[in-house]
């Protein structure tokens, strides 16, 4: 068994002598070292590894609550019991408040070991709470690792496969169209179900070129890239009032605001996942989406005029859409907050600091 490793804060040799004899007649393995200033302490906690202190309470060139501070300022969790020969009742609260774990009189030094064994396993599971906490907060910093990836990931192949669609499927159909115009313009009249085949052949054609269109755009608009968010909302909110019969009102004051494309492309799915969300569930007739700027952060909201969200029931169905949000602002250090009451509609703002801890790495 190793030993037990006691830094002793006591001035008087002879009273140190006392709890290590009261220890050792115990049976128990003793390393110790005695200070009796604060620079000793520190040095002595600089130097080497400790399992407890145990502190006199009053010493003439120090004191337990200096010894306290002291050990708390080295940020080292270990068990501190005072040992004195006389303490008040308000005084050893006040202590025990300040962070010391127990008191023990010094005529009755035969609580000091049980003191120190049960000081001890609190240690232990204060030390693998601590531990457990750290392991999960590693494990959410991977996982966040790992959703910003994805998303990174999920938007270069969204961007790789609408511009596909746009450029070369695109093309080809308009190039098919065109043959068949020139077909049809060939075909004498007299041929009246040719005539027809090829009108129909161009209307299907002019289907699938707005239906290419439509899904290169569901997948990530062309004019985000090339005419920037501005455009890219206000596509978006005039294709889902469209689609949905919803009226909308945009209020964007970016002017000035350095917003860079990963930014640029999170505002604009921010809006996106909230509108759609808005669509399935708000029963809403009016939507209002504000983009602006203020104090070095992006402030993206969007509130609509529906049912609200109820906690027990729509929060659940829209947990992956809100999480989604939630994580998008979360990779740039940002906030999402949500307000909603029952038939009073819901708010959803996100914001964008400008520069986060994650991208400049500190």
């Amino acid at each position: 068994m190793d030993a037990l490793r006691i830094l002793l804060v006591e001035d008087s040799e002879d009273d140190a002598d006392l709890i290590l004899a009261e220890l050792l007649d115990l049976g128990m393995a003793i390393d110790s070292r005695r200070v009796d200033t604060e620079a000793a302490m520190r040095k002595a906690l600089a130097e080497s590894r400790w399992d407890l202190v145990i502190s006199d309470f009053n010493l003439p060139r120090f004191s337990a609550a200096a010894a306290l501070s002291v050990l708390q300022a080295a940020g080292q969790d270990l068990p501190f019991i005072i040992v004195s020969g006389f303490i008040g009742e308000e005084t050893a609260v006040e202590m025990m408040k300040a962070g010391a774990h127990d008191f023990v009189m010094k005529n009755k030094l035969a609580r000091l070991a049980a003191a120190i064994a049960r000081e001890l396993r609190e240690a232990e599971l204060r030390g693998a709470h601590r531990l457990a906490q750290q392991e999960l907060l590693d494990s959410r910093e991977r996982l966040q690792d790992l959703t910003t990836h994805l998303q990174t990931v999920r938007e270069e192949e969204r961007t790789r496969i609408a511009r596909e669609l746009h450029d070369e499927l695109g093309q080809m159909l308009t190039a098919l169209k065109m043959d068949v115009v020139w077909l049809k313009s060939r075909t004498p009249e007299s041929e009246a179900g040719l005539m027809n085949k090829t009108s129909a052949m161009a209307a299907l054609i002019d289907a699938t070129l707005d239906a290419v269109r439509s899904i290169a755009a569901d997948l990530r608009p062309v004019m985000l890239d090339d005419l920037g968010v501005r455009a890219a909302v206000e596509w978006l909110l005039e294709d889902f009032s469209k689609r949905y019969g919803i009226n909308y009102a945009l209020e964007m004051s970016l002017d000035d605001y350095p917003l860079d494309d990963p930014r640029a492309t999170a505002a604009f799915r921010v809006v996106q996942e909230c509108l759609t969300n808005v669509a399935r569930h708000a029963q809403a007739g009016h939507v209002v989406v504000v983009m602006s700027h203020r104090d070095g952060e992006l402030s993206v909201s969007v509130r609509d005029d529906g049912k609200g969200l109820e906690p027990s029931g729509d929060r659940r169905r829209n947990r992956y859409g809100l999480m989604g949000i939630r994580e998008r602002a979360a990779h740039f250090g940002g906030s999402m907050k949500i307000v909603s009451a029952p038939n009073e509609g819901t708010l959803i703002e996100v914001r964008l600091p400008q520069t986060s801890v994650r991208e400049t790495g500190q």
